[in-house]
């Protein structure tokens, strides 16, 4: 599971990641796409736990995702767009939901999007700044797989 970046590079995800994302397509078979988010603009994979990752998929699948506890992780944290916008945390629970609309996600290659993110400024009382992010494409639903 590598990935070609606009510069020609190859970046592989952290086997961590790559054996989690197995474990989820595997079982829900309706996952379109996984990302991989929370990348500074400049850098290359890291390896915070737990890491945040995104599917694109449907309600049906989140519900099946927050049911299945053999695939959830310390390693990792999983949302899935359930509607091509809206998003919730298949685990762990109550962490996370929001828009991709107001993250003001931008896919800008195939393997690569950015998206703004609000996070407590700090230093400042009550103060929020937006802060630019990068996601990288982990896994994508090809064509030829038979459903």
């Amino acid at each position: 599971m590598a990935i070609s970046a606009a510069s020609g590079a190859t970046r592989s995800p952290p086997p961590f990641i790559t054996a989690t994302v197995f474990q989820i397509v595997a079982v829900c078979l309706d996952i379109r796409s996984v990302w991989s988010l929370d990348h500074d603009p400049g850098d290359a994979w890291m390896t915070q736990e737990p890491h945040p990752l995104l599917a694109f998929a449907d309600a049906a699948t989140l519900a099946r995702l927050r049911k299945s506890d053999e695939l959830h992780s310390n390693e990792t944290a999983l949302m899935v767009v359930v509607d091509g916008d809206h998003f919730e945390s298949a685990w762990p629970p109550d962490r996370l939901s929001g828009s991709l609309a107001r993250w003001a996600w931008r896919q800008t290659t195939p393997d690569e999007a950015y998206y703004d993110e609000a996070r407590w400024a700090s230093g400042e009382r009550g103060a929020i700044m937006r802060v630019r992010r990068k996601a990288f494409l982990v896994w994508q639903q090809t064509s030829t797989d038979s459903r």
